[in-house]
């Protein structure tokens, strides 16, 4: 028999025990078991910006909480995005701000509307009317000079004669008219005419020039101050009127001894500035009177011009148009 091939090392390097008493525990059990982490809960999707913003601006201002209401729920329906409900109750809150903000809005503008009456009662003070803007004193300072006069009517033997400081009826003393009512458009200054209360003062010179019966002019500048512009006003208005009355028609004057003098009257007639006028033409005279009225703060001008002669209207005209000016022009305001 063969012995078996000796180790050439002559011996085990290992040792008779290579795993050095270790027992041999078997094969490998395996890799270890994988364990899954637990499931996230699934992710759900943010609500409409619009929506949230309209519950937000729904407290802060409320129009634009109602508009992004409604953009919102437009968003909502295109998109899919929740957020329905809060985009609903943002405009509602919206709508009853708006409402609430309305309301009172009305109740404070009523409540405020009542308030200056309110105050306004208790007051008892007594009205006082205000300064003339001319006084009495004054009035003849509006009336143009003697010279002046002479310019503005082109008749230097003009004279001035009696000045009268109240209405009356001298000029027409001893005539009768056959309506009566109408004497305030044939003559100035007739005490009917300013019998209504308020006039302070009057002032009415007369220039005349009677040399010639048939080549004669008269001016007769009136000025009456009253207590205040409405009251001149007043005055104007009813001097107006009668005016009304008695335009258009003709007017019998009766003198004794004298045959009766007819009046035709026309006007009244707008002539600027202000002034009104009308004009009165007897029946078979070459004569012309020009009767103007104004008014201007607080006096009352009533102004009667008469040329006698041929071809005297145009001059007649002119010259009341510059008196009337003239004392216009002094009158403050």
């Amino acid at each position: 028999m063969t012995n078996p091939p000796q180790n050439p090392l002559g011996h085990n390097p290992f040792g008779s025990d290579p795993f050095r008493g270790v027992p041999f525990g078997g094969a490998p059990t395996g890799p270890p078991v994988f364990t899954a982490p637990p499931a996230q809960p699934p992710h759900r999707p943010r609500a409409n910006t619009l929506a949230t913003l309209s519950l937000v601006f729904a407290f802060v201002f409320a129009p634009v909480g109602a508009i992004l209401g409604h953009l919102g729920l437009r968003q909502i329906r295109r998109t899919g995005e929740p957020g329905r409900e809060r985009a609903i109750v943002g405009m509602m809150v919206s709508y009853a701000v708006i409402l609430v903000t309305v309301i009172a809005l009305v109740v404070f503008s009523a409540t405020a509307a009542k308030e200056p009456s309110k105050q306004a009662a208790p007051t008892t003070a007594t009205p006082r009317h205000p300064s003339p803007t001319v006084a009495p004193a004054d009035l003849a300072g509006l009336i143009p000079s003697l010279t002046d006069v002479k310019t503005f009517t082109g008749d230097q033997n003009l004279t001035l004669g009696p000045v009268h400081h109240r209405p009356n009826d001298e000029a027409t003393a001893g005539q009768t008219l056959d309506r009566p009512e109408c004497w305030g458009t044939l003559d100035v200054g007739q005490p009917n005419d300013y019998n209504g209360g308020g006039m302070l003062g009057f002032y009415l010179p007369i220039f005349d020039d009677s040399r010639d019966p048939f080549n004669a002019v008269s001016v007769a500048p009136a000025v009456a101050a009253f207590i205040d512009a409405p009251a001149a006003q007043a005055q104007l208005t009813k001097l107006q009127s009668g005016w009304r009355q008695c335009a258009g028609s003709t007017l019998k004057v009766t003198v004794s001894n004298v045959p009766t003098i007819t009046f035709a009257v026309s006007g009244p007639n707008d002539v600027g500035n202000g002034i009104t006028t009308e004009e009165l033409v007897p029946q078979g005279l070459p004569q012309l009177s020009v009767h103007a009225m104004a008014a201007k703060a607080n006096v009352v001008i009533d102004l009667l011009v008469t040329y006698t002669g041929k071809s005297v209207d145009d001059r007649a005209r002119q010259a009341t148009l510059a008196v009337a000016n003239y004392i216009l022009g002094k009158i403050p305001g």
